[in-house]
């Protein structure tokens, strides 16, 4: 069994070195499996830095020992998403300086954080004082041992952010899977992977597979790819069918290759 990690520690540096003389208290976003393994991946990152954090509540009281806030990465900025965006507002209520992980922006937010990381550049436009840094689920380890049983799955989200025509038979991986740990080992059963989901393309992308991104409603997807999974071998397609079409001219490429090196 080998552990996987698509960007090394030292890249999330920028983040986690700047908390080191603090006593962190986390606040925990509201999402889906999709956060749920940016937190997995946050707290390995908080363990490798030497972090020292613990749990807090947006809705108090405060944590003994805890003189800094840190609220969790891969959600929106904005509006978008109203419970976040008060559950933001009620943990800066706290009185205490907040750091806010790794985001993307829907619209602007005029509030005193600390310090305001982003995942992709195109963020920067509604927030040009923050920081560019990875999504931290891209610095998640993962130790895997099973191949692949299945060859490609196209698997499309059923919320506010499709922008794709849904299949009829597609199916939305955040609604099938509960644990970061099965939303993996679902990506990794599949060869070659379709979505729209941001997160588990990165499943994908951990786990080895060929893997082709879809729009969602907002420029998020497209600008993941542009500033971080372009590099790391992912597609990009603005259809189910182009998708596919480019994944099976990858797979075509690589059965070639292995004929003509056997």
């Amino acid at each position: 069994m080998r552990s996987t990690r698509l960007l090394s520690p030292d890249q999330f540096a920028d983040v986690f070195e700047p908390l080191l003389p603090s006593r962190v208290g986390y606040v925990r976003p509201y999402g889906n499996v999709g956060d749920k393994l940016i937190e997995s991946a946050t707290l390995q990152l908080f363990a490798e830095f030497g972090v020292r954090w613990k749990y807090q509540s947006h809705e108090g009281p405060l944590e003994p020992r805890v003189d800094h806030l840190v609220y969790g990465g891969g959600g929106n900025m904005g509006t978008f998403y109203r419970d976040n965006w008060e559950q933001r507002g009620q943990a800066l209520r706290l009185g205490l300086p907040m750091t806010i992980l790794p985001q993307t922006f829907t619209s602007a937010e005029d509030r005193d954080y600390a310090r305001i990381y982003v995942r992709e550049r195109d963020s920067l436009r509604l927030c040009p004082t923050a920081t560019l840094a990875p999504d931290l689920a891209l610095g998640l380890v993962w130790k895997r041992s099973t191949p692949p049983t299945k060859d490609l799955g196209v698997f499309l989200r059923g919320d506010v952010e499709s922008a794709v025509n849904r299949r009829w038979w597609s199916r939305d991986p955040a609604r099938m899977c509960r644990t970061p740990e099965a939303y993996l080992n679902l990506a990794a059963s599949y060869r070659r992977l379709v979505t729209d989901r941001l997160h588990f393309a990165i499943c994908g992308l951990i786990a080895g597979r060929d893997v082709a991104l879809l729009p969602n409603s907002y420029y998020k997807n497209r600008a993941m790819h542009a500033t971080w999974l372009e590099d790391l071998g992912c597609r990009f397609a603005a259809s189910v069918s182009e998708a596919v079409a480019a994944l099976t001219v990858t797979n075509r490429s690589h059965s070639l290759f292995w004929r003509l090196a056997g």
